[in-house]
């Protein structure tokens, strides 16, 4: 993937009228969160699609409410920002309800908005609707796209229309799939601050931020250049709660922030610095191991923290039993320590990725196996390399596997010589073949 900025096409419509179902028809795949109860997505959700040699970025947007309160009029703001930052916006309407009020006052503030607009009429399922369609001549914006985006009816000529609107570019696609792009997850229980500290390291409010705890429902997928990187992508999730604890949309914003790790690179936990490390950050960061994937602890809220030294050195502590990962404190309403973050994450997934002599590996697995001898009967450690990284893999010859204290030593040795601190590490054990007399 190229660091050119790439043209924007942002996704807005009332409630319920299949924007996050288009977004995934158009994207080619399963990422904004579609569900049929109004008012799922809240964030806007960037993907970057492409069509025809043409790279662009939908944005997946919250319903638009007429004289919404609340978490929607915070929700409702973040529309009238995508719609801002776009180049092209598609209006997205439902056959089936015809034109309302809310779409004729949308499609005013669209037409003096000074954006190129296409107007969408989704859930055209059948021949039959067809005739539907031509109503919404009356909104003023031109010609209707008529589409199904639960079947797919429509969606290439829609393509076809959206990249003929973008603006010109000389930028040639290139198949990042087995690219290097940087992906970072931001994960942690509901209400620890999450969405405060994505706002803050992205410098805009892309996340809806809201005194009520689980306001962010879906993965927040942001495409940014970082100072240092390049372009990332930097994801932001929904608060994960133990899985027999979430039912209904809940369960889809769970799925997928289980999702975003095993998509990151590196994750950042971010748990409540006053509550210290609870049994459900624990599960979280293992989570991140588990999956193969580099860890960060964030401890938000610092300020609230009345006895900082004590409070600190019980996370160090507690934090030796997840790779030794490191500890950053911050603030994200203040502002304090968060520009660690970006710097710790670059650091972790460079060590994540690295691979090492096969000398010095055998150096470290014989100065491990002197300092303490194997458990008896497992056999002798011959030989050790490094096969893998993404995580660091290394494949143990001569021995069968020992137990699980020996192996959380010998993976702790590896950790301290190559720096491994927040890596999980993978070990393998391959026994001697005995030779047959």
């Amino acid at each position: 993937m190229t660091g050119t900025p790439v043209p924007t096409v942002a996704v807005v419509g009332r409630q319920n009228v299949g924007k996050s179902t288009l977004v995934n028809r158009l994207f080619g795949r399963r990422e904004a969160i579609a569900h049929d109860d109004p008012g799922v997505t809240r964030d806007r959700i960037e993907v970057e699609a492409t069509w025809g040699g043409r790279r662009f970025a939908l944005v997946d947007t919250a319903g638009w409410l007429h004289r919404a309160r609340g978490v929607e009029a915070i929700a409702a703001g973040q529309s009238a920002r995508a719609i801002e930052d776009a180049d092209l916006v598609l209006l997205v309407a439902d056959v089936r309800s015809g034109v309302t009020e809310e779409d004729a006052t949308l499609a005013r503030r669209l037409r003096t908005s000074g954006r190129t607009v296409l107007l969408v009429v989704n859930k055209v399922d059948a021949d039959a609707d067809e005739a539907e369609v031509a109503r919404f001549h009356a909104l003023g914006l031109g010609e209707p796209a008529p589409v199904s985006a639960l079947h797919g009816r429509g969606a290439a000529e829609l393509l076809d229309r959206v990249v003929e609107l973008l603006p010109a570019s000389t930028d040639d696609v290139e198949d990042d799939a087995g690219g290097d792009e940087p992906r970072f997850a931001l994960v942690g229980r509901p209400n620890v601050g999450k969405s405060s500290l994505f706002n803050r390291l992205l410098g805009d409010e892309r996340s809806v931020v809201y005194e009520e705890a689980g306001t962010t429902r879906d993965s927040v997928d942001a495409i940014v250049p970082w100072e240092g990187a390049g372009t990332i992508r930097f994801v932001d999730t929904a608060g994960m709660r133990r899985a027999i604890a979430v039912k209904g949309v809940e369960y889809y914003g769970f799925v997928r922030a289980t999702r975003s790790i095993e998509r990151a690179d590196a994750a950042a936990v971010v748990l409540d610095a006053a509550e210290g490390l609870t049994s459900e950050d624990r599960a979280i960061a293992s989570r991140v191991l588990d999956a193969g994937r580099a860890l960060l602890l964030v401890a938000n809220k610092w300020d609230l923290v009345e006895d900082k030294d004590r409070t600190f050195k019980g996370l160090a502590e507690d934090a030796r039993i997840l790779a030794r990962a490191e500890v950053v404190r911050t603030s994200a309403i203040r502002g304090t320590g968060v520009r660690r973050i970006p710097a710790g994450l670059l650091d972790l997934r460079v060590r994540w990725a690295a691979r090492h002599p096969t000398s010095r590996v055998n150096q470290v697995l014989r100065d491990a196996v002197a300092a303490r001898p194997l458990p008896r009967g497992t056999g002798a450690l011959r030989y050790v390399t490094q096969v893998a990284a993404r995580p660091p893999t290394f494949v143990l010859f001569g021995a069968a596997a020992p137990d699980p204290g020996y192996r959380r030593y010998l993976e702790n040795r590896f950790r301290e010589a190559f720096d491994l601190q927040g890596v999980p590490i993978r070990l393998r054990f391959r026994p001697r073949e005995e030779r047959p007399r």
